[in-house]
């Protein structure tokens, strides 16, 4: 299993503040929206980023769960879009669907975020 995440901002800055929150995921760019706009993700009410963002527009916050073949298995998009999930909700997601097809989390044990 693999974290990604996506995000408007530009790789460079992506790398400048990897730090700030520990995430150990993959961190994609997508000043675009090609990928928000492929699972139809961008926000319709807030049309573009805070001031001194280039952003065209913003996706709504979402968390996905999809499988190797590229089916979403689960979405979870945040009613306000200025909030995220809570680790909890996308681990108990995570645990649900590893245990509908029979499978362990990595090495074995429980999923854990760090």
């Amino acid at each position: 299993m693999q974290v990604v995440t996506i995000s408007t901002d530009h790789p460079e800055e992506i790398r400048a503040g990897r730090d700030q929150h520990g995430l150990q995921a993959r961190m994609l760019s997508d000043p675009d929206l090609v990928i928000t706009d492929a699972f139809g993700l961008r926000n319709q009410t807030v049309q573009s980023g805070p001031p001194g963002d280039d952003a065209e527009a913003l996706p709504v916050p979402t968390s996905l769960l999809v499988d190797r073949r590229g089916r979403v298995l689960w979405v979870d998009m945040a009613q306000n879009y200025q909030r995220r999930s809570p680790p909890e909700v996308v681990l108990a997601a995570m645990r649900e669907h590893l245990d509908r097809a029979g499978l362990s989390p990595p090495g074995g044990g429980s999923v854990d975020v760090e």
